[in-house]
């Protein structure tokens, strides 16, 4: 539940990153960084909703 807020933080942060005039180097691995962690909550989110459904059909 918490993952889809942190996921909705992290989609206006890759949103605003081009615009705060960070060099193209830096941009490029705050947003590599950012799609990882969005990767790994998204993940993570699936993996517990899978759980929850599992637990809820014994």
């Amino acid at each position: 539940m918490w993952q889809q807020w942190a996921n909705g933080i992290l989609g206006l942060w890759v949103i605003l990153v081009p615009f705060l005039g960070f060099t193209a180097e830096v941009t490029m691995w705050v947003l590599v960084v950012t799609g990882v962690v969005i990767a790994v909550l998204g993940f993570w989110g699936g993996g517990e909703q899978v759980t929850v459904e599992k637990h809820q059909h014994a």
